[in-house]
């Protein structure tokens, strides 16, 4: 959902990039019926990471996104466990997985990430600075999906002023920004959230949410030309 930014684009040329970048976000997650969740009693399992392959450049069942440059994604062990890292220097990219969960039936989610580099003067508010070592992005595709898809966005940001702020995109209007973390007091330790993503909705948007219809884990570090790092593991939604 950003582009790379250079001074000597005009603002029509660099409005026209984003539009490009946005379009193909949207078209990918259009593609349902690819995943249909894992259910458990009271848990829609998005996914555990455990026992997964590299495919095509992302973990099986997933797709990789490239918005600028050559994206450095790969699996990770540590004992038992298995998850998934994300290395940026100076580009943007991300894993996409699309399934269907109705947010009023499991309205929270919850996932485990870390962040061990953040890009330097990362800034969610500005264009020339909207960096982030991670961003998971909830999709909520509305008919007709390619114009109405709209998105609830949870980040990790740079700037430690910016924790527990909320926003709209300076891309795109229909993506909803919540800054979770901030700065570099948990930097290097795995931080487990949980969001009631379904009134997370109603509150940014001011109506009720048709059903999730997908979800994205980016990284990027092009707008401030410097490097991030990032982890995930475990994603579900649970009905409490």
């Amino acid at each position: 959902m950003k582009t790379q930014h250079q001074g000597i684009d005009s603002e029509g040329e660099h409005y026209k990039k984003m539009k490009k970048v946005i379009s193909a976000l949207l078209g990918v997650f259009l593609l349902f019926g690819s995943f249909s969740g894992i259910a458990e009693e009271g848990i829609f399992w998005v996914e555990r990471f455990q026992g997964l392959k590299m495919v095509d450049g992302a973990p099986e069942g997933w797709n990789l996104h490239v918005k600028e440059g050559d994206p450095a994604i790969s699996l990770e062990k540590s004992g038992d466990r298995t998850f998934l890292r994300l290395l940026s220097k100076n580009n943007s990219f991300g894993i996409k997985k699309n399934f269907e969960v109705d947010p009023k039936e499991y309205p929270f989610l919850n996932w485990k990430w870390k962040v061990t580099r953040l890009p330097e003067k990362g800034d969610f508010q500005k264009k020339e600075t909207d960096d982030q070592a991670a961003q998971l992005y909830v999709a909520f595709p509305r008919f007709p999906a390619k114009l109405n898809t709209e998105f609830v966005c949870y980040y990790w940001e740079s700037n430690p002023a910016n924790k527990g702020k909320e926003g709209t995109s300076v891309v795109w209007s229909k993506a909803k920004i919540i800054v979770l973390q901030a700065g570099k007091d948990r930097l290097n330790q795995w931080v487990t959230e949980k969001r009631n993503v379904y009134e997370d909705y109603k509150r940014l948007f001011g109506k009720e949410p048709p059903a999730v219809g997908g979800l994205g884990f980016y990284i990027n570090s092009q707008h401030t030309h410097g490097e991030a790092e990032s982890f995930l593991d475990e994603i579900y939604f649970s009905k409490k």
